[in-house]
């Protein structure tokens, strides 16, 4: 409970007061026997299953987004880098300007931040956290950050992408 203490300090703060309105609702993804993301995100964000079955996230002005998602692999340790590549396709080279070791609950891998052009000439900040979960599964956690970003959106979006957690198989 105590990281999400900073989640909420910063929810009350920058949230208008509203007797009976909800601030915070709770997500778990997939809902199915495999592991599963669970995150707490601000009322008003967005959230939609893409058609690869991964959870999209949004706030409000989409200048922050997620996606949440389990990947089966062989070899889920070996491979993270090869994944990495993949989802960063339109990353500019190198793939990704920084690697370093990351987890989610307990689970272990890396997180790789990059520059993303798309072809229409946008150019992103994203962070990917991919782990192993086990021996057959790799989690993947992003977050793209838009360069018209406010400060106080970034900060909320950064407690959210500290939020996430990953519960065992049901």
């Amino acid at each position: 409970m105590r990281p999400l203490l900073p989640l909420f300090a910063l929810l009350a703060a920058l949230a208008p007061a509203a007797a009976g309105r909800e601030l915070l609702r709770e997500l778990l993804h997939p809902r199915s026997d495999l592991p599963a993301f669970r995150c707490l995100v601000p009322a008003d964000w967005t959230s939609e299953i893409d058609p690869s079955g991964n959870l999209q996230l949004a706030n409000e002005a989409r200048t922050a987004t997620f996606s949440l998602g389990l990947v089966h692999s062989n070899d889920p340790r070996a491979a993270l880098d090869s994944l990495a590549r993949s989802i960063l396709a339109d990353a500019l080279a190198p793939p990704w300007e920084a690697r370093e070791p990351a987890e989610i609950s307990g689970h272990r891998g890396y997180k790789y931040t990059a520059r993303v052009r798309y072809q229409n000439g946008v150019e992103i900040h994203a962070e990917l956290i991919l782990v192993a979960v086990g021996d057959e599964h790799i989690a993947s956690c992003a977050l793209l950050l838009s360069p018209r970003l406010r400060r106080d959106d970034e900060l909320l979006a950064r407690l959210v992408f500290g939020s996430v957690k990953l519960l065992p198989s049901r």
